[in-house]
């Protein structure tokens, strides 16, 4: 498909989106607040039965542990040990994010394939959990036609791995990038903080004031990202048409993190890269959503729904997930005592409940986030007092505020929370 056809195409499914019916009239405010009051767990909601299949946390990168078990290991134990049903992991060819007690001595060119054949990824992999959602490295805004060739190709071998392997387990595999809209904007450091007008004034982390204009090459970084996103769905797709009978699941995602922005019309994975390419599933990295009062997580869920385009596999099924939410509990006023931390992820739940996403992972196990960069260095453990704050479980072995919510929800599953 050349540059003007992508173009024209994106267009149109942007347009397409917008009315496609799919869509109900929009809620109110007051209307949203309603339906996540009623579907908060510590105001008497139900909780559903199979929540343990639906919550989850990533484990990669933190700078602790607690064990002489390879890291990857360790912390997929603890996340089954803990009563969580689903497990985000980086599954990468550098295993840099599980360097402790680990020797990987993977060869210097490795399929995905064979990664998955390598000891600790099989011992996790056979953990009883019920779903792995794995972050897969590609091209991203470098792919030409070969490499979404070569990417097809390479997804498609472990697809069809993962279903013949699995094919007499109820498993789920969800494969899906990092962050899409910081890999079309090329990282995230101030460059890749877009704006549509030359006035704006957008404040950085530092306080310092910048304007970026979304750049002249953006339509071309789309396309990259259409071309991408379609290669591996069709790895996918060739491995389930090839594997029939089997037990396992293996889906496709695409991972957004920019959604408000691309609400608000600024060029991203939401508005211009999902409307134009079919998908199993969309990811929200969703710390853009994550307002006190839920309306942003919400309007914001809906929205990647209307604008996604189900591959033939869902069967219409417009499948939404959180991949990534978590509240740093040692950086922000206000977010560092239990009582405001629960009550935010109360939040954020009961929109999850009320738009039936099917789920929802925490960032993250360990606290991978040090307060500040001179505690960064990879491979020393840090203390509690030295981290941010994004974990199940502290540096002292201590449980989190978010983990010990999420262990009520666990607890209670199938009937209304109760506190003792």
């Amino acid at each position: 498909m050349n540059t003007l056809k992508t173009k024209i195409l994106i267009t149109l499914m942007v347009i397409l989106a917008t009315f496609n019916g799919y869509g109900k009239k929009n809620l109110t405010d007051q209307q949203i607040s309603a339906s996540i009051a009623k579907n908060r767990p510590l105001s008497g909601a139900v909780i559903p039965a199979d929540m343990k299949d639906r919550l989850g946390s990533t484990h990669v990168a933190g700078k602790y542990y607690f064990s002489d078990e390879p890291y990857l290991i360790e912390g997929c134990r603890k996340l089954n040990e803990l009563g969580y049903g689903v497990v985000k992991l980086w599954f990468r060819k550098n295993p840099g994010g599980y360097p402790y007690n680990s020797e990987w001595n993977l060869p210097e060119k490795i399929s995905l394939k064979e990664l998955a054949r390598h000891p600790y990824w099989s011992a996790c992999f056979d953990l009883p959990f019920t779903t792995f959602a794995l972050s897969v490295d590609g091209a991203g805004i470098k792919t030409t036609d070969e490499s979404a060739a070569q990417e097809e190709e390479e997804i498609f071998e472990l697809s069809k791995y993962l279903l013949e392997n699995y094919k007499d387990r109820e498993v789920t595999f969800i494969l899906h990038n990092w962050e899409g809209d910081w890999m079309m904007r090329g990282g995230t450091g101030d460059y890749a903080r877009w704006s549509r007008k030359a006035g704006d004034l957008i404040r950085a982390v530092d306080g310092d004031r910048y304007t970026v204009l979304v750049p002249a090459d953006s339509m071309d970084r789309v396309n990259a990202m259409v071309k991408w996103f379609d290669a591996r769905q069709k790895g996918v797709n060739r491995a389930r048409e090839l594997v029939k009978g089997s037990k396992c699941r293996v889906y496709h995602a695409i991972e957004a993190n920019k959604v408000m922005e691309s609400m608000a019309g600024i060029p991203g994975i939401a508005n211009y890269v999902v409307p134009a390419v079919e998908t199993d599933m969309v990811s929200w990295s969703a710390y853009d959503g994550m307002d006190p009062k839920g309306i942003n997580l919400y309007r914001g869920i809906e929205y990647l729904k209307k604008q996604m385009k189900p591959t033939h596999n869902m069967k219409g099924k417009r499948v939404v997930f959180l991949g990534e939410i978590g509240i740093p509990e040692q950086r922000y006023e206000g977010l560092t005592e239990k009582g405001p931390v629960t009550e935010r992820w109360d939040t954020f739940v009961a929109v999850c409940l009320a738009l039936k996403v099917p789920y929802l992972i925490h960032w993250e196990l360990y606290c991978n986030e040090p307060k500040n960069e001179a505690l960064r260095r990879l491979n020393e453990t840090r203390k509690t007092e030295e981290m941010r704050g994004f974990w199940l479980i502290r540096p002292d072995g201590t449980t989190s505020f978010a983990g010990e919510y999420f262990n009520l929800l666990l607890k209670n599953a199938g009937r209304r929370m109760v506190i003792n």
